[in-house]
């Protein structure tokens, strides 16, 4: 089933819930909130009312305060979530009991669709079972013909909601001057800077009056795309040329590409991968994937997340795997675990229906489902059983939770993209600690993916830095390669052929060793799969 969103003018709101909390302590969330002007607020008032974030965040990457882009989330305890664009507020965001947080004295996570009516009034129009366009006014019942799920939206009241059971699962307040869905915040309106530091976004940027040079490394950390604008060549570090570092990162590195050469692309090797909505037409990927579901319910603005995963993945340039075959399950930006079980369920589904020599192999999942602290335990349970029916039928899903997630992040010298002993682990943007669980490390920076936010505009963008979200399709398009070669290999075995073939560190990390990999898998006798 599917969640639904209800957004509530906060101008409305606010003179409500000062009435009614004045007599609670300043504590108390919805005291909080009523300080706090939705349509005028910005990141400083924030950190006023509810102190400092416990992270900064956005498409599942951590980011840091000195490093923010025009659009970010502020994470609070127990998923309050505070939309920042540009740096005004966009958004408050409820998706658990534990916020305490009321809506005019009535509603809250766990109210049912019936008293959210009883409160806001019928709704205008209502349409059942069909897919949700997200109308203003409109209440999408049953979305997709799956009871219980809804969504409804009220931009008179800055209010939305997302159902589940018929009851809220997540409520948001949005600001009536931002608007919902309109393009505020939004990376794409080019803007003018003053100053530029190591690891900056400056995608969408406008340099040109900024003088670089004798900045040698700086251009190799930054974020950037074929949309920034840089300074005059004699304002640039010597020797330093954006659209050459853009397209040098494409490599995957580590020897990839020379195992390209000898054939080995993961030719025929069916995968999936589960992310944020995007077109399938990129000319970097254009062809390759063989279905897409779609759960997201969207059917235009792409997102930056989709179209990079699938790139790294599959990409003809960017990807470990350039010949593998897709299937694409859109779902909902943000980690909604109910979309990522039913898009995993019509994977197995997809599966079954495919001959023995075709099955899919590995299901990329560049994102956490199923964490601790996300809006539904039972969600959580939900993903867990999904997770093990796919590994049952012989599927190995590749995903950022602690809980059964094995791959990390490392990143390699910008010089020596080959070079599997010069990779260094973690993020370069932040101090490593060792993770508790083994890992496998896969480079995830300096590298270039896809982008295309609009249908008809294909671009590419090159990251300095990334999060492990870009490791997850360079370990999934290895695993495909393996495939090519060994299609008799089990998900387990080849699971423990990465960590055996790894290259260790005198630290003892383990980074991602494609030669050494493939000399394994080839020489490996199948055994039968436990799993199943």
């Amino acid at each position: 089933m599917r969640k639904f969103i209800v957004v509530i003018s906060l101008a409305v709101f606010a003179a409500t819930v000062c009435a009614a909390e004045a007599s609670k302590p300043a504590s108390d969330i919805n005291a909080k909130i009523a300080q706090l002007d939705i349509n005028k607020a910005t990141i400083d008032d924030v950190i006023r009312i509810f102190g400092k974030p416990e992270r900064y965040a956005w498409n599942n990457q951590t980011l840091t305060k000195n490093n923010l882009p025009e659009t970010y989330i502020a994470e609070y305890p127990n998923r309050f979530q505070i939309v920042i664009g540009r740096g005004r507020v966009i958004e408050l965001r409820f998706e658990r009991q534990d916020t305490g947080y009321v809506f005019r004295d009535k509603i809250r996570i766990g109210s049912s669709l019936d008293e959210v009516l009883d409160v806001l009034g019928q709704p205008k129009l209502t349409i059942e079972g069909q897919a949700n366009k997200r109308k203003d006014g409109v209440l999408y019942k049953d979305i997709d013909s799956r009871k219980g799920s809804c969504y409804y939206l009220l931009s008179e009241h800055g209010v939305r909601f997302i159902f589940e059971d018929y009851k809220v699962i997540a409520m948001y307040l949005t600001s009536k001057e931002t608007g919902l869905g309109k393009r505020s915040g939004s990376f794409q309106d080019i803007k003018t800077i003053d100053s530029v530091n190591e690891y900056n976004d400056v995608r969408w940027k406008d340099m040109s009056k900024l003088n670089l040079s004798g900045r040698n490394k700086l251009i190799y950390t930054l974020n950037f795309n074929l949309k920034t604008i840089w300074p005059p060549p004699d304002k640039m570090p010597k020797g330093n040329e954006p659209n050459k570092i853009l397209n040098d990162a494409m490599n995957p590195g580590l020897g990839v590409r020379e195992l390209h050469k000898q054939g080995i692309t993961g030719k025929g090797i069916r995968i999936a991968i589960i992310d944020q909505f995007m077109y399938p037409e990129h000319p970097e990927f254009a062809g390759k994937i063989a279905d897409f579901h779609n759960l997201s319910g969207r059917t235009n603005n792409g997102s930056m997340h989709g179209p990079a995963v699938t790139s790294l993945l599959v990409g003809n340039n960017c990807g470990t795997a350039p010949d593998a075959i897709v299937f694409y399950a859109a779902v909902r930006d943000g980690v909604y675990e109910i979309d990522y079980v039913n898009a995993l369920d019509w994977i197995i589904e997809q599966n079954r229906n495919l001959s023995s020599t075709e099955k899919i192999r590995v299901v990329s999942v560049s994102a956490p489902p199923g964490k601790v602290g996300t809006p539904s335990n039972d969600s959580q349970k939900q993903w867990a059983k999904a997770v093990a029916a796919a590994e049952g039928e012989g599927i190995l899903v590749l995903d950022c939770t602690s809980e059964h997630g094995f791959v990390g992040k490392c990143w390699y010298d910008f010089r020596f993209p080959e070079s599997i002993a010069g990779c260094k682990p973690g993020d370069p943007r932040y101090n490593y600690s060792a993770p508790k669980r083994p890992l496998v490390l896969a480079p995830t920076a300096p590298r270039t993916t896809a982008e295309q936010t609009d249908k008809n505009n294909f671009s590419y963008q090159y990251c300095g830095t990334a999060g492990d979200s870009w490791a997850i399709p360079y370990c999934a398009g290895v695993l495909a390669m393996g495939w090519q070669v060994n299609p008799e290999l089990s998900s387990e075995q080849m699971r423990e052929l990465l960590f055996k073939s790894a290259y260790v560190k005198e630290t003892g990390e383990k980074i991602i060793y494609p030669e050494n990999f493939i000399k394994m898998v080839k020489a490996a006798k199948a055994v039968p799969n436990k799993s199943k």
